[in-house]
């Protein structure tokens, strides 16, 4: 029987701690519960508009992060395109915004 490797939540924590430490800023927790009562107090509703991806290599880097960390959470049958699948609705949840052009992702 497969055990996974760290929760979702754990998971969740991670890549969002990421996602700041790339982006320089200096934000970070120790746990999703202090995540979720920081993202709760007034000033910081708008975390994820707030904060941005300044560079597409900014957010490949996420995006990488996200990829290499994923089967550490999920069983390694999910399929690479699964993963895929599971980082752009992930991205939607919890990405910061672009400040460089989206459609240039797709010019590589």
């Amino acid at each position: 029987m497969y055990k996974k490797k760290i929760s979702g939540e754990q998971f969740t924590l991670d890549c969002i701690n990421k996602e700041f430490e790339i982006i320089g800023s200096t934000n970070h927790w120790d746990s999703f519960k202090e995540l979720c009562e920081w993202a709760k107090q007034e000033e910081n509703k708008r975390w994820y508009a707030d904060n941005q991806f300044s560079t597409i290599e900014q957010y490949k880097e996420w995006k990488q992060y996200f990829m290499e960390h994923f089967y550490d959470w999920q069983p390694k049958r999910v399929s690479k395109r699964e993963a895929e699948r599971e980082f752009g609705w992930f991205n939607l949840q919890y990405g910061l915004k672009y400040g460089f052009d989206y459609n240039l992702l797709y010019n590589d």
